[in-house]
């Protein structure tokens, strides 16, 4: 069993609790410019706002999904709180959500009054791209309507997975063996913080050092070379983390990098 994460720092990307049934609404809400309940309903959001909802607001890396790699969309770019890009002369808008365990996609072609909702409660499970593109093909009966882009989704991901399997080999082979931390494991220990992802508590247990980022990263640290450690994550399904700390000019511990960003240690109020 997976446990739900806690999404109350992103509430607004992932606090949304509904069915297909709900969604259904929602989507003809959307192609129907923002009437509630069909084409002759009240309209809840201007015309304005509506269009606003849609309009650009930055260009989006080509890259984002591997997905492109397959549907090769001449431009790709990102409305308020929609990916959008060209798939066959059809202008796409359309998001995913991944949270432990479930996974979404919605789709829609407002052009032609098409739009695609599938959930899943398997993380990162790629079929719903499959299942978005095999009905957007299917609605006008394309030459393509009888891809199949489960199959070339699955060898696409696969493939992703054997660059990472190599990726992680490459990881390891660098690992320098014989080194030993230039601190006892204890003196790590503290609380570190910063100013986007908040604050990370490491503890010394008496045996190993323990690491907690948020609710979600709470894990057990080895020692992997020098004064960098591997994290292995209380929940199974987390890849390990490489963890490193770093010393001030008096060898004291002053900060660690961690998924990406650097904590800042915190006063120690007095302690030595």
């Amino acid at each position: 069993m997976i446990e739900n994460a806690s999404v109350d720092p992103v509430a607004a990307a992932g606090a949304v609790w509904s069915s297909v049934d709900d969604m259904s609404k929602w989507m003809q809400f959307l192609l129907d410019g923002s009437r509630a309940g069909g084409a002759n309903g009240k309209r809840l959001l201007s015309e304005a706002s509506y269009r606003e909802l849609f309009t650009p607001q930055t260009i989006a890396p080509y890259d984002m999904y591997p997905t492109t790699r397959l549907t090769k969309p001449h431009w790709m770019t990102y409305g308020l709180g929609w990916f959008q890009q060209d798939y066959h002369g059809r202008a796409v808008d359309f998001h995913t959500g991944s949270i432990d365990g479930m996974v979404a996609i919605h789709g829609l072609v407002r052009d032609e009054h098409l739009g695609v909702y599938v959930l899943g409660n398997l993380d990162h499970a790629e079929l719903r791209h499959a299942l978005m593109y095999s009905a957007f093909d299917r609605y006008n009966a394309r030459a393509e309507s009888n891809r199949d882009w489960s199959g070339d989704f699955l060898k696409l991901y696969a493939d992703l997975g054997k660059d990472e399997d190599e990726a992680r080999a490459k990881k390891e082979a660098l690992r320098v063996a014989g080194t030993s931390p230039s601190l006892p494991a204890a003196r790590f220990a503290g609380d570190y913080s910063e100013p986007l992802h908040g604050d990370v508590k490491v503890a010394y247990d008496g045996r190993a050092l323990r690491l907690q980022c948020g609710a979600a990263f709470v894990g057990t640290l080895e020692h992997w070379h020098y004064n960098t450690f591997r994290a292995t994550w209380a929940a199974p399904w987390r890849s390990p983390s490489l963890v490193t700390f770093t010393l001030d000019e008096d060898g004291k511990p002053s900060g660690v990098e961690l998924m990406g960003a650097r904590f800042t240690r915190k006063a120690d109020h007095g302690k030595s």
